[in-house]
């Protein structure tokens, strides 16, 4: 079989893609708009197993050449190089068109913010109760990756997980839809964790962002968990009975009120039939994910906190809440993504500081924003080390006036990360490398 890989990517997806084929003997080439010198090491890597690789075009001759095109997500549907293509697929297509999936109960996540997070709190919780839970989507886990190792159990006689939790961004469902015809797997446990205005820059309305998210609900899941405001909707749209659609903030015990990144899970492991006691206990040992109100390391009264992945001002909003009661030195600002800074309004009035990274959300959005309120910031800096050093400095002053008052420098963005960072990981990484330095010396 012929395959082209549509876009390598920067998270794994399209290398792991492209290795699934060159172990099944397929011809495999890789398009990608990226040099070869940005593309490091993975197209190194694939080129000595046999890929051909084409950097820095694309060519409609490849397109007629395949049997199949594997798109990445971040590419649109309507590209006009697709229009070339005789079948086009995604990783999670290629999945769910195995018959394995009926053998593994599936738990589909989607949502603006806290996807991760809750798809992480999901498996760890069903693993420390004795279940084996794997994972995969848009935290970086292909599912490629996961059929290859189904194909490998299979060959060894080894038994499948009970669970697969897979994370689902908008474009991801978009795709398998397209991809399936609409036809997605029975799922035992489908999640909205919550949704706020986000990449406005790639869809014409809010509407159609939900739209996108919303297909992933079809009537052959099991049970809904969604935002209590979103209940009914669910329900017309699934035709699912009332008992098969739990609300996740009416769910919500005590126990969690102060922790809302962990709610839409507790909803889904409540919603599997698990004992509420069990999971609260299992939630404990749950340490997070990078990226995700990370703490990366204290010096003195100082906590540093890593929050990269708040990439909508709304998720400044709920990482904010956790340290409500410290002073905070804010790090915010970058790409702009058609969204409107006010969502983070009453935390850049609350912080003791503000270190904005440069971007054209911080140049047409914050900015304006802060002088409008008289709020001062320092800044805007085109490198971490400037803005982690200023609110660093800003934290000492803090510290030297009252030593004993609990401080947090938080990252916490509001925005993407594409005119200073590859990605809001690699932002994440480079505070945390300089954290690590701070630290040591």
């Amino acid at each position: 079989m012929k395959v082209l890989i549509f876009g390598l990517g920067m998270h794994g997806g399209g290398y792991a893609a492209a290795s699934y084929f060159l172990d099944h003997g397929d011809e495999v080439r890789i398009t990608d708009l990226k040099g070869a010198c940005d593309l490091g090491s993975e197209m190194e890597s694939l080129t000595l197993r046999g890929a051909s690789c084409i950097s820095g075009t694309h060519r409609s001759e490849d397109f007629l050449w395949a049997d199949i095109v594997v798109k990445n997500p971040a590419i649109p549907p309507n590209h006009p190089m697709l229009a070339h293509a005789r079948m086009v697929v995604n990783d999670f297509a290629w999945l769910f068109s195995s018959p394995w999936c009926e053998q593994v109960k599936i738990i589909g996540i989607t949502g603006t913010k806290g996807k991760t997070t809750t798809s992480a709190a999901v498996a760890h919780v069903l693993t420390s109760l004795g279940y084996e839970a794997m994972q995969c989507g848009n935290m970086g886990i292909s599912a490629f990756t996961v059929l290859r190792e189904w194909e490998r159990r299979h060959e060894q006689g080894r038994r499948l997980p009970d669970f697969l939790v897979v994370e689902f961004s908008s474009w991801q469902i978009r795709d398998s839809v397209q991809s399936l015809h609409g036809q997605l797997p029975i799922m035992e446990v489908c999640a909205l964790t919550n949704f706020y205005p986000d990449h406005l820059n790639s869809y014409e309305s809010i509407e159609q962002y939900l739209e996108d998210k919303l297909e992933l609900f079809t009537p052959n899941i099991h049970t809904a968990v969604v935002p209590d405001v979103m209940m009914k909707r669910i329900q017309m749209q699934t035709k699912l009975d009332r008992r098969h659609i739990r609300g996740i903030d009416r769910s919500c015990p005590k126990e969690l009120e102060q922790q809302p990144h962990l709610q839409s899970a507790y909803a889904i492991l409540l919603a599997l039939g698990l004992k509420y006691k069990s999971i609260l206990k299992a939630l404990e040992s749950f340490q997070g994910v990078p990226h995700r109100i990370e703490q990366v390391g204290t010096l003195g009264s100082i906590l540093f906190v890593n929050d990269s992945a708040a990439t909508i001002p709304e998720a400044v909003h709920f990482s904010y809440a956790k340290f409500s009661s410290m002073a905070v030195h804010l790090i915010c600002g970058g790409t702009d993504k058609n969204l409107k800074a006010d969502a983070m309004l009453q935390e850049v009035k609350q912080a003791s500081s503000i270190s904005l990274l440069d971007g054209s959300f911080t140049q047409n959005k914050l900015l304006p924003l802060l002088q409008m309120h008289g709020i001062a910031y320092m800044g805007p800096f085109k490198a971490m080390g400037d803005a982690l050093q200023a609110s660093f400095d800003a934290a000492q002053a803090k510290q030297h006036e009252l030593p004993d008052l609990p401080q947090a420098i938080l990252l916490s963005p509001g925005c993407a990360s594409f005119e200073l960072f590859a990605n809001e990981f690699d932002r994440g990484n480079q505070f945390k490398n300089l954290v690590g330095l701070l630290l040591e010396a």
